[in-house]
């Protein structure tokens, strides 16, 4: 089987998903394999005998251990290698076919604390190029609405300083606007802060690690946390947390949920049903008397 995981890897790279989905995916086929050894179901023969039985089984196990949100994403994976293993003809019924997945309810983003956006856009020091670095990813994270993986993506040639927008690449290709504060720190961070900070001065990434090399997840959710903390944050802060934020500040400031399709690359308007409730009109009136800043907008 392991030689049908290459195989299946390769062709996500070919269909350019990202580093992070093609890990997801392989380690979520890596544990099938090790289930299906116990099973003694791991070569390729006793594959192609594999029915939804057998998946709604390997489910059960799965579903002792995780959430259905989790195990969606394990049965995702599975769906998409029977796919490519039915398109390469190499079985013939594709079990997940009839498989049901676990229903999710929805999680509604958390009602950001007064001030909390604002003292953690401030906080980072920039007089230090790390803290100028810092602060400019805080920045391009709220103001574009980006997820980590499209922002670890992000090259210098993908700012398009001129036009106040940046040009994600990807699965999900688009333009997406830069506030005017945005594009003033970014600015200052390429003529002050990057150069020099390359460890290869033919490095394209626009936000560089310590080590010289592009900044990594586990980076990125560092500085997050670090500087919620100096800015007083007490509840868990994230690159989600400010992605919710930059969709609901827009949806309360008018947007519709179409435009929040448009900026978040989604290709249906269902992806967006988590923000469905934030125009109810509880929910704006605790937002217009709790936010500092809601009253002066």
């Amino acid at each position: 089987m392991n030689r049908l995981v290459l195989q299946f890897t390769a062709q996500l790279h070919l269909k350019q998903y990202s580093e992070n989905s093609i890990q997801n995916h392989r380690l979520d086929l890596l544990r099938f394999k090790s289930w299906l050894e116990e099973k003694e179901m791991a070569i390729l023969p006793k594959i192609r005998q594999i029915t939804a039985t057998e998946i709604m089984e390997y489910q059960g196990v799965l579903a002792k251990r995780l959430k259905p949100r989790s195990i969606n994403r394990h049965l995702s994976s599975l769906r998409l290698f029977f796919r490519f293993l039915e398109e390469t003809g190499q079985v013939g019924d594709n079990p997940m076919d009839n498989v049901v997945f676990p229903k999710i309810l929805a999680q509604l983003p958390a009602m950001l604390l007064p001030g909390e956006i604002t003292a953690l856009l401030e906080t980072p020091d920039e007089s230090h190029y790390l803290g100028l670095r810092d602060k400019a990813i805080l920045e391009v994270l709220y103001s574009s609405g980006l997820k980590l993986n499209e922002l670890l993506a992000l090259d210098v040639s993908s700012l398009k300083l001129d036009l106040q927008s940046v040009k994600v690449e990807g699965k999900r290709a688009r333009m997406v606007p830069l506030t005017g504060k945005a594009v003033t720190l970014l600015r200052r961070y390429l003529d002050h802060a990057r150069p020099g900070r390359v460890l290869h001065p033919d490095d394209p990434c626009l936000f560089p690690g310590r080590n010289g090399t592009r900044i990594s997840r586990v980076g990125v959710w560092k500085l997050i946390k670090k500087h919620a903390g100096k800015a007083g944050i007490q509840r868990n802060f994230n690159p989600r947390t400010l992605r919710h934020a930059f969709a609901i500040h827009l949806i309360l400031g008018g947007m519709d949920l179409d435009g929040i399709k448009f900026l978040f690359g989604y290709k249906k308007l269902e992806a967006t049903a988590l923000y469905a409730h934030v125009n109810a009109p509880d929910f704006r009136a605790a937002y217009q008397a709790y936010h500092p800043l809601a009253a002066k907008g």
